[in-house]
């Protein structure tokens, strides 16, 4: 608090000369008229009353907290010493291993000898009565095996003059689509024969490359049968490309 208090005076320790003179001015003014007892100014009381003024204006000021104490410090407890340690058992030495004895060989019994064989007794046919004969029966001949009915061409090929072979050889990894296509024509060709090609069915990639594309499958014929089939299409490497197809065995009945 005294602090304060010295602090506001030197700030206002200028107001007392400026009140001197002040009053110093007011007296010259009126030197003309007459003069009236001035009052005497209580400058002390003045200050004195601003100092307490702003010092009643002042915060009271907080008071520092009270200091904690720190905690009192917690001995380690004592150590306790390990226990003595304990002395391993004294081995026992492994026991001395006794040899068996080598038994002696025992020979074998003599093996009894194998009978000795006896050959069968000689067949002798009974004499046949004199009045009797033996008529062996007369064999059935063999039946004549029905020949398989085989189509009247077996392969057929032809000349692709219309282009529609070069596209088929140029998508060969198209696979099954193509195999449509060449079955396509393989039924065309068909027509020119006696037996013709109806429907391919059942089909699956056999050889599928630029220069050949061959699918095997199932044939229905004209003749009401179904034949496996094999329908290709192929270029014959000096420029010329083929399409056909060819059966693999006879038609079924």
């Amino acid at each position: 608090m005294k602090s304060k208090t010295s602090t506001f005076l030197l700030k206002f320790r200028f107001l007392i000369p400026v009140a001197l003179l002040l009053a110093v001015l007011a007296c010259n003014n009126d030197a003309d008229a007459t003069p009236l007892p001035a009052p005497t100014p209580n400058i002390p009381a003045t200050v004195q009353a601003q100092v307490t003024s702003y010092v009643d204006s002042l915060p009271t000021a907080t008071p520092w907290p009270t200091n904690t104490p720190y905690p009192t410090g917690t001995p380690f407890p004592t150590h306790t010493p390990y226990p003595t340690a304990t002395a391993l058992p004294t081995h026992t030495p492994y026991p001395t291993p006794t040899a068996m004895p080598i038994l002696a060989p025992v020979q074998a019994p003599t093996q009894a000898p194998l009978p000795t064989y006896t050959p069968f007794p000689t067949y002798t046919p009974a004499p046949a009565p004199a009045s009797v004969r033996v008529t062996w029966p007369t064999p059935a001949p063999a039946p004549t095996a029905t020949p398989v009915p085989r189509l009247s061409f077996d392969e057929f090929a032809a000349l692709d003059t219309s282009g529609r072979v070069d596209p088929i050889l140029r998508t060969s990894v198209l696979g099954p689509s193509n195999c449509e296509r060449v079955a396509d024509l393989s039924i065309e060709l068909s027509q020119q024969q006696d037996v013709s090609i109806l429907k391919v069915y059942d089909m699956r990639v056999f050889v599928s490359n630029s220069r050949r594309v061959e699918c095997a499958g199932t044939a229905r014929l004209s003749q009401g049968k179904n034949a496996p089939i094999n329908i290709f299409a192929e270029h014959d490497g000096e420029g010329d490309n083929f399409y056909g197809y060819r059966f693999r065995q006879p038609a079924n009945r």
